[in-house]
């Protein structure tokens, strides 16, 4: 049934006063400047004489970096310093192995949709090599809530080829937290891994999405150059489709949200409305999800 009780407001912004990924830690080099787009400006990142990743913009914006990773604060119209650090992952090894990225054409919650639709998947990505739309299935997937989104409970992948190169037995659990970090932990009794998909606004029309892969296997070390030119063909699929949406734009009307398949972005709409309301009201983050089975074919 279509949902009645999503939030009215329209607005396709990213949400601020979080966290959001800017670069990869080693893209900053002492010595130099590395230049990202960002929330709308150009971050101008460098070290310090401590070797800390710095912002030396002339009105600079609270950059951390952890886990290998530059993080930047995105801060509201009143310029507030972030009352906390960015989110840890504890990634296997602490250190990015992998990483792809791309633009996508189109407004942040596009983007957001796009990486919460079940749907997507096997349509978008659909490829002899990891999945095909010609596997689909009928699934229940447990989902409950965590401090800042939603988890979905551990489950072993059905089908998917790619999970096999970590061997048998594997076990994989998504997580999604605010802006739109979700994370999937791939293990087994071998091996673990950490996939984090982060989509970052460079500004109201486009959003960099990036693919981010923690591991320890010397196996999944030695395949990564191979893979590669698949991932960048994976993210180029999403650029695709977000290209097409956006052509179509003119002529959408509102949009209907259906359980159970758009339930995750009535989820992250309803939390984006709630961190909102929080903020301004100086309350607590009170979190709208609750435990919930959600059943699709894909």
């Amino acid at each position: 049934m279509p949902d009645a009780a999503a939030p009215t407001d329209a607005s396709t912004a990213a949400p601020e006063g979080l966290w959001y990924v800017a670069a990869i830690a080693r893209q900053v080099r002492a010595g130099s400047e590395h230049a990202e787009p960002v929330f709308g400006r150009t971050l101008r990142l460098t070290r310090d004489g401590q070797g800390v990743a710095i912002d030396a913009s002339s009105d600079p914006i609270a950059v951390r970096e952890s886990e290998g990773l530059i993080w930047a604060w995105l801060a509201g119209p009143e310029g507030e310093a972030p009352p906390c650090g960015p989110p840890v992952f504890n990634g296997p090894g602490g250190k990015v192995r992998f990483v792809e990225e791309a633009l996508l054409p189109g407004p942040y919650d596009d983007a957001v949709y796009g990486l919460l639709d079940p749907a997507h998947g096997p349509y978008v990505h659909a490829s002899p090599l990891w999945r095909s739309s010609r596997t689909l299935r009928e699934k229940a997937k447990d989902y409950v809530p965590s401090p800042l989104g939603f988890t979905m409970l551990a489950h072993e992948p059905k089908n998917s080829a790619a999970y096999k190169l970590i061997g048998g037995g594997v076990q994989v659990e998504i997580g999604f937290q605010l802006p739109a970090l979700r994370s999937e932990w791939i293990s087994n009794t071998a091996n673990k891994v950490l996939g984090l998909t982060t989509l970052t606004p460079v500004d109201a029309n486009s959003t960099r999405i990036r693919q981010i892969f923690y591991w320890q296997s010397p196996l999944l070390s030695l395949v990564s150059p191979f893979v590669r030119p698949f991932t960048r063909g994976f993210l180029q699929q999403d650029v695709h489709i977000m290209t097409l949406r956006q052509r179509a734009a003119p002529w959408r009307l509102r949009e209907m949200l259906i359980r159970d398949g758009d339930q995750l972005f009535i989820w992250y709409r309803r939390m984006k409305a709630e961190w909102a309301r929080a903020r301004a009201s100086g309350q607590a983050f009170e979190n709208p999800v609750r435990p919930a089975t959600l059943r699709w074919r894909t």
